[in-house]
Parts: C-alpha cells; structure tokens; sequence
C-alpha cells in the first residue's frame, strides 16, 4: 500500500465555507503537510503518524475540542521526531500534495473524495473508498479485497453504498 497525501482544502479552497468546516478543513491541511514531509523522508512512517493522529482526533472530538490539533502528540506517539511538526506551516509542502492528489485523479476522476483506492493495472484503475468499520482481518480481510478488486474492475461498476455506523470501529486504536 502507498500512502498518498490529500487535501480538500487544496481541492475546493477556503472560499464560502462554512466556519466550521473552514477551521476542520485548515486544521486537517496541516496534518496533511505533515504527512507529506514524513512520506518525502520515509512513506513507512505515515501510517503510525496517520493511526496517533486519528485516535486523538477523535478523541478531541468526544471530548467537543478540535480534531487535527495535537500534531507535536500524534508525532510523538508514533515515536516520529518532533521537528516534523514545522511542516504544518510550510506552503512548499502544498504542491507535492497536489501532485498526489493529480495522480489519484488521473484514474479515479477529478473531484473524488478520499480515500481513493487506485489499482496500478494495465490500464490503472481506481474507486473511491472503501470505507470500512472496523477493518476485517485474516480471510475476511482477504475476501474483501477479491471483492473491491472485482468492483473496481468490472466496466461500467459506478458507486456501491449503504448507510454508515454511528462512529468507526479500529481494533487496536485507542477511539
């Protein structure tokens, strides 16, 4: 799996959204410059920083305080130096994480939402999603993928969708 960085603040920009989502979206684009710099130096340390940053968030969330805030804690409990915190301010990380999301869109489509799962087949094709809660393992994990390859690759397969859960389940997150 290759993780690749993506923004919506970069996708829709800061124009005529709601505060809220304005302060989520900005928020959110810091952790993704961080996540840009540690992919620059070493993808593998994306995923830890990814799985620290989700479960404060969503434990700032449970708790009515801001997601995507505690970057310094989240590099600190993926064991990631502290330093990389910087990047959340740093405009150059920006335009590697356009080129990443240009990448996603080029097989699965301008505009599409994350997460995007792109194939790298003859020819590359991709979906968006999947969203699962909480994760299959083992055969069940295997059985799923057979099942997202088949969805992806079967022509003229648009969307698949039910309603969602209350809150993720992650095994071996702290949510």
């Amino acid at each position: 799996m290759r993780w690749r960085s993506y923004s919506l603040l970069l996708r829709d920009g800061p124009q005529g959204l709601e505060d809220w989502k304005a302060a989520l979206w900005g928020a959110s684009h810091r952790a993704v410059r961080v996540m840009q710099a540690l992919h620059a130096d070493d993808p593998e340390r994306v995923r830890g920083f990814y799985e620290a940053l989700i479960s404060q968030s969503l434990a700032a969330h449970d708790a009515s305080k801001p997601p995507f805030h505690e970057l310094s804690g989240a590099l600190a409990a993926a064991g990631l130096a502290p330093t990389y915190a910087a990047a959340a301010d740093d405009a150059a990380w920006d335009e590697p994480i356009r080129r990443s999301m240009a990448e996603a869109f080029a097989v699965v489509g301008n505009g599409v939402g994350t997460p995007a799962l792109v194939l790298h087949l003859e020819p590359p094709v991709g979906l968006h999603g999947p969203l699962i809660s909480p994760p299959p393992t083992g055969t069940d994990a295997v059985r799923l993928w057979d099942a997202a390859v088949a969805f992806a690759t079967t022509p003229g397969v648009l969307e698949l969708s039910r309603p969602r859960p209350r809150r993720p389940a992650v095994p071996g997150l702290p949510l």
